[in-house]
């Protein structure tokens, strides 16, 4: 198994609001969390910031034209994603 890669530049790309994952980020000892709303047209076109060190797409809020690109972004510079779907549970009345 090899060594844990640190983790100071997260781009967080989907959903509007992002609850508690910057605490959890924060915790796992990210320095910086950037945030891009996936289903907002003016992020379709954007680079990846230098210096990312992570990527997590949250799939259920990100177009997949946005998604791809990202993808293609991130294995050309080696930067690992991580897919997540957040999974909405209601009550039952």
């Amino acid at each position: 198994m090899g060594a844990r890669q640190k983790v100071e530049k997260v781009l967080f790309v989907g959903a509007d609001h992002l609850g508690a994952v910057p605490k959890k980020l924060y915790a796992e000892g990210a320095k910086e969390i950037i945030h891009w709303k996936g289903r907002n047209h003016s992020t379709q076109n954007r680079e990846i910031p230098k210096n990312v060190d992570l990527i997590i797409l949250n799939l259920n809020y990100i177009s997949h034209g946005l998604m791809n690109r990202v993808k293609k972004q991130a294995k050309s510079r080696g930067i690992p994603i991580i897919f997540r779907k957040t999974v909405f549970f209601s009550q039952a009345s």
